[in-house]
């Protein structure tokens, strides 16, 4: 079970890292909104692209385009300096978008 992982550096914006724990790797920046990188703590282009990035990864880019909008208020706007949530919380959310 895969679980991503954000701590906020002290570089600039956009040098945030993602990790992901099943078989350590850094997460893909799928770039749509924020060409400098990802982000997280608020509503914007960096947070939008965090989503949609760990919603491919998770879930595959046909869901990840349907539903990252609303991830990205739920879940990626509210994170504070670290965190990290699991695929089966991000699953666990999808069934009850789907209801």
């Amino acid at each position: 079970m895969k679980t991503y992982r954000g701590k906020k550096s002290a570089g600039e914006l956009g040098d945030q890292v993602i990790m992901v724990d099943e078989e350590p790797y850094r997460l893909k920046h799928i770039v749509r909104h924020s060409p400098s990188g990802f982000n997280w703590g608020y509503g914007g282009s960096g947070p939008l692209d965090t989503a949609l990035s760990i919603l491919t990864d998770c879930l595959g880019r046909k869901q990840a385009d349907q539903l990252y909008k609303p991830f990205q208020r739920v879940f990626v706007a509210t994170w504070g300096n670290e965190w990290s949530i699991s695929e089966e919380e991000i699953k666990d959310w999808v069934k009850k978008q789907q209801k």
